[in-house]
């Protein structure tokens, strides 16, 4: 779970800055029509954040 976690955590970084950008025109739907959306970069911004959380405290599971 722990790579899952860090996967996301890229991806929301790269939403927020395409979004903060305005670089994407693509899926309007998520932020991504090419202008600059400062709600959409906080909110993936916001989830990079908790999805970096969950991979800190991610406890893995001891091997025996």
């Amino acid at each position: 779970m722990k790579a899952l976690a860090i996967v996301l955590t890229i991806v929301f970084i790269v939403a927020a800055v395409l979004t903060a950008t305005g670089a994407a025109h693509f899926a309007p739907v998520l932020g991504f029509n090419g202008t600059h959306h400062l709600k959409h970069t906080i909110l993936y911004v916001v989830l990079a954040v908790l999805c970096a959380i969950w991979a800190r405290m991610d406890v893995s599971r001891a091997t025996h």
